[in-house]
This record gives structure tokens, C-alpha cells and sequence, in this order.
């Protein structure tokens, strides 16, 4: 899924006329808004020790056990997150955020399945439960399944239309689906929403790369560096948009911005790789190659670009070894590849 996910906490509710005689679910109430007080302004202990509080005094607490398990599951204690969340439910088992938060817990577990589950439970539960559309249109997105993740946040969308986030999913799914001009449309409407949103600015700008409107993409992710110029993915994006547009020095320089940034970044230090080989450095190719290769040695990109480069500096037997390697795997592109490259060669020495 796009972005952090996010669970939820509720405020306790409160009945009309509250008298002495339910004072134990009175000061249970406030201990359990307190705690979502602290828990908002990041004093996790203090919230703690409140939400704990609130169920000393009321274990009835549906809230209390909802938020508490909240603040569990963002310490990646899901078990026991997951039992206040069942508790919640049996005493309300109308809870919607407690469904959702469920549902969160599930996903982050890898249980993706029962993390769907439980969110459209929350959504059919709560129609205005905009955390579980949320969580339920980005997880069904990826999961692969485009389709409901579009449903998810169009239906979204019919109850918030001026929610920034459901229209990038929704962009995410459409675009997914090949359907680029529509995609562009969503996205540009998300950044209308939020023109603050470098996310927003780098989908749109991934979306009309793929559309092959290169000058428009190039401004939409320089709008997104502006936002925020530390950010590896929309440089690495503009990267490749400078490449298309046959740009390679202004495409150098971002790769290597991606670099200083994230020295490990395979794909940076790939394509500077291939673009020396391009420009007849075979060694300076080869140098970055090995980068990559150390911590990733089964890469066949790298692996067939570094025989590449090997034959360009005439150390044939080495390459050959490695093409033959990676002809016979047969896995992917750079065995097909590697099997032509072969045969190029022959065909040079007959």
C-alpha cells in the first residue's frame, strides 16, 4: 500500500444524563479520552497508562480496548493488539473502527486476505468509516486486484469528494489498468485538492511518462522535488523521463543525486552503468557494476551488463561464461538477451 497505514482511535461516547450511579463508566469514559489525548500529542506512555486506567475501572470499555489495541499494533505488539480489538467487538460488535483497525492489523501481518475481510465488514458496518475505505481501496491495490481497489475508492469518494488520498488511489487503479489519459485526469484533480502533496505531484508525472508526455511529466516531478527534494523515488522518476526524452546528462546528474542520497540504490547505480557502457567506459561501467553485484549477485541485469562490459574490454572468456549462465537460466529478458548476445558474437567470428 501507498504511504504509512493508519489505524484509528475513537473518542469514548457519551450518554445523555450520566448520573453518580455509573460513575466507574464515567471515569472510565475520561481516563479513555484522555489517553487518546496523549496518544495525539505522542506521549504513548502517558496514553498507556490511561487507556490501562479506563479498563481498571470499566472493562466493559469497548473504546478503551479499541485504542489501546491501536497504540499495541503501532508498537508491532499485533496479538495482543488483536485481543482488545476481539474484546471491543464482543462488547460492541458494531464497531467499525474497531473492524478496521482489525483489518490493518491483519494486512500488517501479511495476512492480506483477513485484512480485506475485516475492512469491508468495517465499511458495510459504517458507510461513513473513511479509514477502512481507505485502508481497503489501497490494500486491494496491492494485492493486484485493480478492479476493487477502483470500487473501493470511487465508493469512497461518493461520501468524501474532496479527499485528496482516495483520488490518488483511485488514479493508482485506473493507471493500473492501462487506462493512462483517465489516470492522468484523477491525478491532476488530487493536486488540485492537495497542491502541497509530492506524491500526488510524482504520480501525476509517472502517469504522463507513460503517456509519453514527456515535457508535462518532467514539470509535474520537478513540482514534486520542490516539495521534496530528498526524495529518492521522484528523482529517480525524473531520471528516467530525462532519459525518454534522450536528455542523458540532465538524467546523469539526477542519478547521481539519487546516489548522494541513497548510496545502496541498485537501480541508480544500474542505469549510470548502462549509460557508461553507452558512452565507452566500459571500466568506470564495470566499477558500478560490482557495487551492485556485492550486495545483490544474483541480479541479472547486472549480470549481463557486466558482461557487456567485459567483452568491451576484451576479456571475452569471462563474458561468454557469464552470457552462457545466463542464457541457460531461461527466467527472464536477460536470458533471451543474453542468448542473442551469444549468437551476435558467433555470427562476428564466422
Amino acid at each position: 500500500m501507498h504511504g504509512e497505514t493508519t489505524f484509528s482511535l475513537t473518542g469514548a461516547s457519551r450518554p445523555n444524563g450520566s448520573t453518580a450511579a455509573d460513575s466507574h463508566k464515567s471515569g472510565s469514559r475520561d481516563a479513555s479520552d484522555r489517553g487518546a489525548r496523549r496518544h495525539m500529542e505522542g506521549d504513548v506512555k502517558g496514553a498507556k497508562a490511561e487507556y490501562l486506567s479506563a479498563l481498571d475501572q470499566d472493562p466493559e470499555n469497548a473504546t478503551a480496548h479499541n485504542n489501546l489495541g491501536f497504540l499495541l499494533a503501532q508498537e508491532g505488539q499485533f496479538d495482543e493488539a488483536i485481543a482488545h480489538y476481539e474484546r471491543a467487538l464482543e462488547i460492541d460488535p458494531q464497531k467499525s473502527m474497531a473492524m478496521a483497525n482489525m483489518g490493518i492489523v491483519q494486512a500488517a501481518r501479511g495476512n492480506d486476505e483477513a485484512g480485506v475481510e475485516w475492512l469491508r465488514r468495517a465499511v458495510e458496518t459504517s458507510s461513513g468509516n473513511l479509514l477502512a475505505f481507505d485502508n481497503l481501496s489501497r490494500l486491494l491495490l496491492k494485492m493486484g486486484r485493480l478492479t476493487e481497489a477502483e470500487a473501493a475508492a470511487r465508493t469512497a469518494l461518493e461520501s468524501a469528494p474532496h479527499e485528496g488520498r482516495f483520488y490518488l488511489t483511485l488514479g493508482l487503479a485506473v493507471a493500473g489498468q492501462q487506462r493512462l489519459t483517465e489516470a492522468v485526469e484523477i491525478f491532476r484533480r488530487a493536486v488540485q485538492l492537495d497542491p502541497d502533496s509530492a506524491y500526488g505531484w510524482e504520480q501525476l508525472g509517472v502517469a504522463l511518462w507513460l503517456r509519453q508526455d514527456l515535457g508535462s511529466a518532467a514539470d509535474a516531478l520537478r513540482r514534486a522535488l520542490t516539495l521534496a527534494p530528498q526524495n529518492v523515488s521522484v528523482r529517480y522518476h525524473l531520471a528516467m523521463v530525462l532519459l525518454t526524452r534522450g536528455d542523458q546528462e540532465g538524467a546523469i546528474g539526477e542519478l547521481e543525486s539519487v546516489l548522494a542520497i541513497e548510496p545502496g540504490h541498485a537501480g541508480a547505480q544500474l542505469d549510470l552503468a548502462v549509460l557508461a557502457i553507452s558512452q565507452g567506459d566500459a571500466a568506470g561501467a564495470l566499477n558500478r557494476l560490482e557495487v551492485v553485484l556485492l550486495s545483490d549477485p544474483e541480479n541479472p541485469r547486472a549480470q549481463f551488463y557486466r558482461a557487456v562490459a567485459l567483452d568491451q574490454l576484451q576479456r571475452g572468456d569471462e563474458a561468454a561464461r557469464i552470457l552462457r549462465a545466463l542464457a541457460g537460466a531461461g527466467k527472464d529478458k536477460y536470458s533471451e538477451r543474453a542468448q542473442r548476445y551469444l549468437e551476435e558474437r558467433r555470427e562476428k567470428v564466422i
